[in-house]
């Protein structure tokens, strides 16, 4: 017959009603608000400002614009945070992007760190060369002043700006006084802007000293004769206290090493706007910008301070540097140089390059083995357990992959077992519900006649039994028996037994050949050599007799009123231990009153916490003390008993009992007798 069993896996739950999305609304205000704004500024506004009435409309549209920002923003965020989400769903994206923050984006920061390190170097440099055309202009002009001071003439390679003073002629009363005295050479401000100073002091045999002083201002000739001579380009910018410089006059605000602020100007009103485009723009990339910031000291004292400061824009190309400090030879250093360094950048992008393969092909692999992982897991939420990925273990993913293999197997191993179970289990319910139908649900059909019945097995299946047979008008039968064993086997072995009992019973077999044909049935039925003990008993009512035989099984106790309980004992083997069987047959009278208990030995064997059987002496303890003979009270009674001995220790074996009582026995039998239903049956 078909079983239906509960299904083996959990019925998936409904899904949730999704929630509210607040994106209906937000966009509804968001575009209130911009429909506020364009009316506020393209129909309100005007209208209302012929009134003078236009403070609301102005307040209305700050709070449209800050809605409608507020609401702009969150609008990008959720879309960008959406996109997000789709980009980085995949693990093999967000890989690719840890590779790129951890293996590319550090290179990129290196190389603007390394960029910035070889422009500073490169930036300290041309100041470095800026300093030396200094210097050397410094020392041309001693030179010059020098050989002035012994020929009188003046340079002809001086720039037209250059001013020379002599102290033996009047253009030494614009020297300050104290150049008259002493040699110098440096830079120095005075009101017209900065100024290289050179100048030397002749001896002269009592007279006073002479002191020739070549002035020549740092101004765009000079600067021009600086580009001529080292290839820089250099713009001065000097320091001004005016305010009211022209519009066309390039300003910048500086801060000096001591702190001071100052303002800054191109000392040189020509720039225009494309000539500042060529100097600064366009050299980015190409060549060197720096600035050079030079304290200068006081024309009229020749003392040293950080009030005036000359600042140079420097604009030096690269090639400049390596003449500059490798001479002639330069060219070839520099192209050496970016010989070995393009070389070397194509080894390291080969090396990288191969690296980055490298770690292409892990992201694939990796991406690979979770999306199949993935795969599986669905597969396995559908409750398809047959999915296998079947990877190899070369890694963590692959050794997972077969750890998910071998899991899924087990799963589906183990709900096939638990359907098997199931079926076993549903089936065996049946069986257990079939036994139960076989037992009796009434006792005999004699007036006089009470009848009670327990029965507990220990397992869905007992191997207990127990039966009540009228066999005539006068006469009924009772057997009970205990198959060794538990479970389905037991269940089968009784019912066969009980259809066997029936069948003899109904033809009138003698108690002799009804227990040798049992057996024999016992015997040849159970390959592992079962055995059941069986007790059967006619009662004879119309002459007042019990015949008892028994095979192995407890022996019955007779309870008669005014004297102790009587075992009614007949030995014999078991029925199934041998091919043959010999049993005795034991008759004694039967007495108004009297009552007869049968028991299994579970009832008997039923131990406590400690391991202590009930035991027969408590049994016969409680026969011989229990007031009320009635078929359920003593029923009751043992079973009470047996439960406070066990306490909470489970039955080890099958417990049943049935008591029958007799009274009234003429009045029992007999053509009036009508049939007395059970007095009670567990």
């Amino acid at each position: 017959m078909a079983v239906r069993t509960r299904p083996l896996l959990p019925v998936e739950r409904p899904p949730e009603p999704p929630r509210p999305s607040r994106g209906g609304s937000l966009f509804v205000i968001w575009a209130i608000a911009l429909g506020v704004l364009i009316i506020d500024q393209n129909v309100l506004l005007p209208l209302f400002e012929r009134f003078n009435f236009g403070a609301p409309i102005y307040f209305l549209s700050f709070v449209a614009a800050l809605i409608f920002i507020a609401l702009t923003m969150y609008g990008f965020a959720v879309i960008l945070r959406w996109a997000l989400k789709r980009i980085f769903w995949r693990v093999g994206s967000r890989l690719f992007l840890s590779y790129v923050l951890i293996g590319v984006f550090p290179f990129f920061l290196f190389a603007i760190l390394l960029l910035a390190v070889v422009y500073m170097i490169a930036g300290v440099m041309t100041q470095a060369a800026l300093h030396g055309e200094r210097q050397a202009s410094l020392g041309q002009l001693e030179s010059a002043a020098l050989e002035y001071g012994m020929t009188g003439k003046r340079p002809a390679d001086a720039l037209p700006s250059l001013e020379i003073y002599d102290s033996a002629a009047p253009s030494g009363k614009q020297m300050p006084a104290w150049l008259h005295g002493a040699s110098f050479s440096g830079l120095l401000w005075r009101e017209s802007g900065p100024v290289l100073v050179a100048s030397h002091l002749f001896a002269r045999d009592g007279q006073p000293s002479r002191n020739v002083a070549f002035v020549q201002p740092v101004d765009r000739p000079f600067a021009e004769q600086v580009e001529e001579k080292s290839g820089m380009t250099v713009r001065m910018l000097t320091e001004t206290d005016s305010e009211g410089e022209p519009r066309t006059s390039r300003r910048m605000r500086m801060r000096t090493s001591t702190g001071r602020n100052i303002n800054m100007k191109i000392d040189d009103k020509k720039i225009d706007d494309r000539e500042w485009k060529e100097l600064a723009f366009n050299a980015l990339g190409r060549k060197i910008i720096w600035v050079d910031s030079t304290e200068l000291g006081d024309w009229n004292s020749g003392a040293s301070t950080s009030n005036h400061n000359l600042v140079s824009l420097i604009i030096n190309p690269v090639p400049n540097l390596f003449h500059f400090y490798f001479g002639s030879g330069g060219s070839r250093v520099l192209d050496g140089i970016l010989k070995f360094i393009g070389g070397l950048t194509v080894l390291l992008l080969c090396i990288y390059m191969f690296a980055g393969l490298f770690a292409a092909v892990l992201i694939y692999s990796i991406s690979r083995a979770v999306n199949r992982i993935e795969k599986g897991t669905k597969a396995v939420e559908r409750g398809d357990f047959s999915y296998r990925i079947s990877m190899k273990p070369r890694n963590q993913l692959g050794e997972m992959a077969q750890s998910f293999d071998r899991m899924t197997e087990s799963i589906a191993t183990l709900l096939t077992n638990v359907a098997e179970k199931e079926r076993l289990q549903s089936e065996i319910e049946i069986a257990a519900s079939i036994q139960r139908n076989l037992l009796p649900k009434e006792g005999p059909h004699f007036r006089g006649v009470s009848f009670s019945a327990h029965f507990e097995p220990t397992a869905s299946i007992g191997g207990d039994y127990y039966d009540v047979f009228n066999i005539d008008k006068s006469r009924l039968a009772v057997a009970i028996g205990d198959v060794s064993g538990h479970g389905l086997s037991t269940g089968l072995v009784m019912a066969m037994v009980k259809a066997a009992i029936t069948t003899l019973v109904e033809e009138g077999t003698e108690e002799t050949s009804l227990f040798h044909r049992l057996n024999e049935l016992v015997y040849r039925s159970t390959e592992r050599r079962a055995f059941m003990t069986l007790a059967f008993t006619i009662f004879d009512l119309e002459h007042g007799t019990i015949r008892h035989t028994n095979a192995g099984h407890l022996y019955p106790y007779l309870l008669r009123t005014g004297s102790a309980p009587i075992s009614i004992e007949v030995p014999s083997l078991p029925l199934g231990v041998r091919s043959e069987i010999t049993t005795h047959t034991e008759e004694l009278a039967l007495e108004e009153g009297d009552a007869v208990v049968y028991l299994s030995d579970g009832i008997v064997e039923a131990q406590n916490e400690h391991g202590d059987p009930f035991g027969f002496d408590s049994l016969e303890a409680l026969l011989a003390t229990t007031p009320d003979r009635s078929p359920s009270a003593i029923r009751d009674a043992i079973l009470a008993a047996v439960a406070r001995h066990s306490g909470t220790r489970p039955a080890d074996d099958d417990r049943t009992v049935m008591v029958l009582r007799f009274e009234n026995m003429a009045t029992s039998w007999g053509p009036a007798a009508e049939p007395a239903l059970a007095e009670a049956t567990a």
